[in-house]
C-alpha cells in the first residue's frame, strides 16, 4: 500500500500554478464592467464616450447618399468652372442682343416718323402752293384786284358813341376805333366801322358787299357764318366795288363774290392783326 502524499507546507506554492493574489485581481476588475453592462442593460443604450470627449466622425461611405457632399477635385473642377463661365458668356451675348434689337427698332421708328415728317411737310407746301395759285387764279376771274397796304393808324380807343372820320381807308383797316368790337358773323343792315377796326386790331377778316345779287349775298353768308369766330359780312353803300375785303392795314377789292377767292385772303392774312385773339378756324 503506498504511503499516503503530504500537505504542502504553508508559504510554499506550488509551481505552474497561478497565485491567489493574481485571481484575486482579475476578479476585482469584473464588477466594473459588470455594473456597466448591467447600467446599459436597465438604460437600453450602449454605453456612449465619456462626457467631454469630441464624438467621433462617421465615415462618408456610412452617411446616406444625399448627404454626402463631394467636393471636385482637378480636371472635374475645370469643368464645372468652365461651364458656369460659358453659361454666364451666353447670358450676356443674349442681354446684349435684346439691348441691340431694342435700340434698331427705336433707330427705325424715329426714321419713318422723320420720313413722314418729312413726306407730310413736303405735301403741305405743296398743297399750300397749290391752293395758293387756284386762290390767284379764283380772284381774277371774281374780277380782284391786288392786295393794298396802307399805314398803319395805331390803336388808340375812343369812347364808347364816338366816331372817327380821318381814316386813310375806305373802307378803314386800322386806326382809333370802339373799344368794343362787333360780334362774328354776317349782319344784313351796316355795322359802324369804329367797331369793325377792332375785330380787325383782333386779327378778324371783315368783308363788305353792295349791290351784289343776292344768291351771291346768300352764298356769302353763309360762307361767314361757317367760321367759328374771325370773320364779318356787313352791307356798305360808300364802298366803290361790289365786295371790299379787309384786314389790319391791308384790303382786296372784287368785282363779285368767289368763295375760294376770299378763302385764299382769309388764309393768307386772317390772325395777322396786333392782338392774337381770332383763331379763324370754321
Amino acid at each position: 500500500m503506498p504511503p499516503p502524499k503530504k500537505p504542502a507546507a504553508r508559504g510554499k506554492r506550488p509551481q505552474g500554478k497561478k497565485s491567489p493574489q493574481g485571481k484575486k485581481g482579475t476578479q476585482r476588475a469584473k464588477p466594473a464592467q459588470a455594473a456597466r453592462t448591467s447600467q446599459s442593460n436597465r438604460t437600453g443604450k450602449s454605453a456612449g464616450p465619456a462626457e467631454g470627449s469630441a464624438p467621433k466622425p462617421v465615415p462618408a461611405a456610412e452617411l446616406p447618399e444625399a448627404d454626402r457632399v463631394v467636393e471636385p477635385t482637378g480636371q472635374a473642377a475645370d469643368e464645372r468652372k468652365a461651364k458656369r463661365e460659358a453659361a454666364r458668356q451666353e447670358r450676356i451675348a443674349a442681354a446684349k442682343k435684346k439691348q441691340k434689337a431694342k435700340r434698331r427698332k427705336r433707330i427705325l421708328i424715329a426714321a419713318a416718323v422723320a420720313v413722314a415728317l418729312a413726306g407730310g411737310i413736303a405735301f403741305a407746301m405743296q398743297r399750300s402752293a397749290a391752293d395758293k395759285a387756284a386762290a390767284a387764279q379764283a380772284a381774277k376771274a371774281a374780277g380782284c384786284g391786288p392786295i393794298l397796304t396802307f399805314d398803319n393808324q395805331g390803336r388808340e380807343h375812343l369812347g364808347p358813341n364816338a366816331t372817327y372820320n380821318n381814316y386813310n381807308s375806305n373802307p378803314p383797316t386800322s386806326g382809333p376805333h370802339n373799344p368794343s368790337p362787333a360780334p362774328w358773323g354776317s349782319y344784313p343792315d351796316p355795322v359802324e366801322k369804329e367797331r369793325l377796326v377792332h375785330n380787325l386790331e383782333h386779327g378778324g377778316i371783315v368783308i363788305y358787299h353792295k349791290d351784289l345779287p343776292d344768291p351771291q349775298v346768300d352764298r356769302l353768308e353763309s360762307f361767314v357764318d361757317s367760321y367759328r369766330d374771325a370773320v364779318i359780312s356787313t352791307p356798305d353803300d360808300s364802298i366803290d366795288k361790289p365786295l371790299v375785303i379787309t384786314s389790319w392795314t391791308r384790303m382786296q377789292k372784287c368785282e363779285r363774290f368767289s368763295q375760294q377767292a376770299v378763302e385764299g385772303y382769309i388764309d393768307e392774312w386772317c390772325g395777322k392783326g396786333p392782338e392774337k385773339v381770332a383763331t379763324c378756324r370754321r
